[in-house]
């Protein structure tokens, strides 16, 4: 009787620990299971925080689980990117990658508590070039008319900074163009713009994005730091007669924790991707004035070294 108690414990015993297993089984295959925190480390109604919030309407079709949104602003992103990198990589805590902005930080300032080298950079998936942006009476009637002016008296440029991406590119086209002008940062690029509207400066630097909104406004955009055309507003090769590195173009896209697991990482990356195809998102995105195209984690990686190449070489402007 207690030989047959102890063969059914064990049997018991056997039977639990399988449950266990294939449990466990399934719950590793099931990725995600559950709605993936989804870390902005900027206030809502920005950039990344507009993309990210767009692209979490079709997470559930496409990821199988929701996004939860979590802004966490501040010190130009430090915060949000430092709790990034802390976080478990488990696949459950992802965040936004904005470049070059967050390469900056780490480049620009003292004792930054992350590495680029902390995270995973699982895809890009849109691309916000700086341009030039006058009123619509401007005198000058195109960049050259910009740097001819430079040349003999102070102009003040508005933008998004100090030590933006924004004035990153508007250095670089001062360095390249051979002229100076007198920088004046504001808290974003609907300031600037705003400042500009206001008569207050002569030429605002701003992503395209946010000057796309204001054209109806008396606006009109003289250059886009684009290797890429849109529309018809000249490239800086043509503006300027050479081409001029587009460093401060704003590359959004997603990232987590460095140690993904392999299964997650290509999930998410497959998940991102599908979302990026979906014609309704597609469709929504364009109304926004969104520039979509995806790149997958190799290529994201790529541009991540080649971006962080071009901020060190050029972060003497500041």
């Amino acid at each position: 009787m207690k030989r047959r108690t102890i063969t059914a414990s064990l049997l018991a015993a056997s039977l639990l620990s399988l449950t266990c297993f294939e449990s466990v089984s399934v719950a590793a295959d099931a990725y995600p299971a559950k709605p993936i925190l989804t870390i902005v480390p900027f206030g809502a109604g920005g950039g990344n925080d507009i993309l990210l919030r767009v692209m979490g309407k079709y997470a559930q079709k496409h990821l199988g689980q929701t996004l939860t949104i979590d802004n966490k602003p501040g010190a130009g992103g430090q915060i949000g990117w430092t709790l990034l990198a802390k976080a478990k990589p488990d696949g459950y805590t992802i965040g936004a990658a904005s470049l070059p902005s967050m390469i900056m930080i780490k480049e620009l300032r003292k004792n930054v508590p992350f590495a680029m080298d902390d995270f995973d950079f699982i895809a890009a998936v849109q691309t916000d070039p700086i341009v030039w942006v006058v009123k619509d009476d401007s005198p000058f009637k195109s960049a050259a008319d910009v740097v001819k002016a430079a040349k003999t008296k102070v102009l003040n440029v508005a933008g998004d900074g100090p030590q933006s991406n924004v004035q990153l590119q508007h250095l670089l086209a001062e360095k390249d163009g051979g002229f100076k002008t007198n920088f004046v940062p504001f808290n974003g690029s609907g300031k600037a713009l705003t400042a500009l509207m206001g008569g207050k400066v002569d030429l605002c630097a701003s992503t395209l994005s946010a000057a796309d909104k204001q054209l109806a406004n008396g606006l009109r955009i003289l250059v886009v730091f684009s290797d890429q055309k849109v529309g018809n507003i000249p490239t800086a090769a043509e503006a300027f007669g050479k081409p001029i590195a587009p460093v401060g173009a704003a590359i959004r896209g997603i990232c987590a924790p460095k140690g993904l697991p392999a299964d997650a990482k290509a999930k998410l990356e497959a998940g991102i991707k599908k979302i990026c195809e979906d014609p309704e998102f597609l469709a929504e995105a364009k109304k926004m004035k969104l520039d979509i195209g995806f790149k997958g984690s190799k290529e994201t990686q790529a541009i991540v070294n080649q971006t962080s190449k071009l901020v060190a070489e050029n972060k003497e402007l500041f």
